[in-house]
């Protein structure tokens, strides 16, 4: 028997974890309501210390989150119907732990004297770093601290810690809200934790005035970005009439744009095209060359393309594409079989497509180009394919190593300078440690310029992925402190500050072009070498703080059997609380 006289009984706990779960919908885009990111956590906690048993807290808080993580992932639906169920549920799942954790720690009577506000930001960073960097490669999406980059002070923080920590404030803002509510431990205890939230909150905001305040604004490239509108069936099924029309229209439009920018007397330093929109096998002389000796289409007419499109505009361009390696016949003497294929870049210059450096993806996508674990099993990831997302193959290869271009950047002194550019490509930008990789070389920092060339036309019309993507983008600029251009197939394309400022973006689901005029930072930031470091220390007191918690529970079995270190006295609808004391019919007995 779990049940507790003091505890919240019937819906109460199931409205709790409602309002949770409208929340974590509310805050993220379309909707953006960032600054319910403080409010968040009150609801979870109450349900994880007052309900009468583990499973209504696992129940409660898991259950309506299935809802929230449905229509924030209802995109997934278009590539695969069975996939996207089984989605929501294990993200949902991540709200039961994490709910559960939270109970742990609260019902500790070694841990009873500590308010809220201190005990819930380990935890909580624990249970979100190991959903969103560690468990099946990790989901780092929808994180508590990434609205906050909507104003750009509460965010400067990840330039020490990386965006996991910038949860720490809301969490432990919540913590104390709940305190109060809740009427946990003294009333000096309390008004000690007001104080030392009140200082984090003012030292936090300073921190990041200061930050943006100090950022400087150095002349960078003007970077021309094409956004493309082509529908997310190109990556499956791209017809080669429709490729070589829509190969040629992003030429045409870029040839136009150069000009009239060229017309206006600006200056375009380089261009750059969203992710695999250029078709064919790409760019190397081995893959081209073998298609060309073969007869087949596409053969070397996007290379020609390419060249030619180069020689018009005159200037750099960065161009997505697939690439293979070990281009070659299979046995049937009539399909294609090869040793590698690639998510890559090229940047093409004076010296033409074929001489032109590649990038190869590093990251591949969980469940969007990989299987973590599975893939191990090659029968076993096709025959998952095939069931949940039929046409789709999981055979691309990583790339092994960071590759940076060099681009020749005349700043507006006159001078001439070589910039270190990366280009994380499609959902490698949302990955913290992908861009510190590609950023820095030891203790250099090798690149001034990050360019994301990414294809969110999976996410169709569904707006809320496209705004979430772009917040994490800004992420990976506060935290390295470099600059960022993303171009974007469906859109967002945009400009990033190194502070987090969305200087300018495209609308969604149209055609343009976007002009960024950068500014370059010098700064190197702590989490340049500390990297995880914060996140690991942080998480390791929470796991401690897990280890020592007794787990509520199991009433009438010996010292504090309740599992609670702080347990309510009567009244109100969540209880107060009489620090070291609990009911126990008509009469009183200490705790511990």
């Amino acid at each position: 028997m779990d049940e507790r006289p003091w505890a919240i009984t019937g819906w109460r706990p199931w409205l709790a974890g409602v309002v949770h779960a409208a929340i974590l919908y509310l805050v993220f885009p379309p909707f953006g309501w960032w600054w319910l990111a403080f409010v968040a956590p009150v609801p979870l906690v109450l349900v994880a210390i007052r309900a009468a048993r583990r499973r209504t807290v696992a129940l409660s808080l898991g259950v309506p989150m299935i809802g929230t993580w449905l229509l924030h992932q209802w995109w997934v639906g278009a590539v695969s119907g069975l996939g996207l169920p089984p989605m929501a549920c294990y993200l949902a799942v991540w709200s039961s732990i994490l709910g559960l954790a939270v109970r742990r720690v609260a019902s500790s009577p070694r841990v009873a004297a500590m308010p809220l506000a201190v005990l819930l930001p380990p935890v909580w960073l624990l249970v979100e770093w190991l959903r969103g960097d560690v468990v099946f490669d990790g989901y780092p999406w929808y994180l508590t601290g990434q609205p906050l980059v909507e104003w750009p002070p509460l965010a400067q923080v990840a330039d020490l810690g990386g965006v996991f920590v910038v949860g720490l404030l809301p969490v432990a803002i919540g913590g104390l809200v709940a305190d109060h509510l809740l009427g946990r431990g003294s009333a000096t205890g309390r008004t000690m934790a007001t104080v030392g939230v009140a200082l984090l909150a003012v030292g936090w905001i300073g921190y990041g005035l200061w930050r943006v305040a100090s950022a400087p604004a150095i002349p960078g490239p003007t970077v021309l970005a094409i956004q493309t509108t082509l529908p997310q069936s190109n990556k499956v099924g791209w017809a080669p009439a429709d490729q070589w029309r829509d190969a040629n229209d992003f030429a045409r439009r870029t040839v136009d744009a150069v000009r009239g920018i060229d017309a206006s007397e600006g200056v375009v330093d380089l261009v750059v095209w969203p992710e695999t929109m250029l078709p064919g096998v790409g760019l190397e002389p081995e893959s081209t060359g073998f298609m060309a000796a073969q007869g087949w289409w596409p053969g070397e007419r996007f290379v020609d393309l390419v060249r030619d499109l180069q020689s018009i505009v005159g200037r750099p361009i960065l161009i997505g594409s697939g690439s293979f390696e070990g281009l070659r016949l299979a046995p049937d003497g009539e399909s294609l079989e090869w040793d590698a294929r690639h998510n890559s870049v090229y940047l093409v210059g004076d010296a033409g497509p074929q001489a032109a450096p590649r990038y190869d993806k590093l990251f591949l996508t969980p469940f969007g180009e990989t299987m973590p674990y599975i893939s191990a099993w090659p029968w076993l990831e096709s025959q998952l394919l095939a069931l949940g997302a039929r046409g789709m193959q999981f055979d691309l290869v990583p790339g092994t190593t960071p590759v940076r271009f060099t681009l020749a950047f005349r700043s507006p002194g006159g001078g001439r300078s070589d910039l270190g550019v990366a280009t994380p490509i499609c959902f490698e930008d949302t990955v913290p440690a992908v861009c510190r990789r590609l950023v820095w070389e030891g203790e250099r920092k090798a690149v001034d310029l990050l360019v994301n060339a990414s294809n969110d036309g999976w996410f169709g019309d569904w707006p809320g992925p496209r705004g979430v993507h772009l917040q994490l983008a800004r992420f990976r600029c506060i935290e390295n402190r470099v600059p960022m251009v993303r171009a974007v197939n469906t859109g967002h394309s945009a400009s990033i500050d190194s502070v987090g400022r969305l200087l300018e973006r495209l609308p969604a689901l149209e055609s343009g072009e976007l002009v960024a005029t950068t500014l370059l930072d010098d700064r190197r930031p702590p989490y340049a070498w500390l990297g995880r470091g914060p996140v690991i220390v942080v998480s390791l007191i929470g796991a401690v703080l897990l280890a020592i918690g007794r787990g509520s529970g199991r009433g009438g079995r010996g010292r504090g059997s309740s599992g609670d270190g702080c347990l309510p006295e009567a009244g109100g609808p969540w209880g107060s609380v009489s620090s070291g004391s609990r009911r126990t019919g008509g009469s009183r007995r200490t705790v511990g």
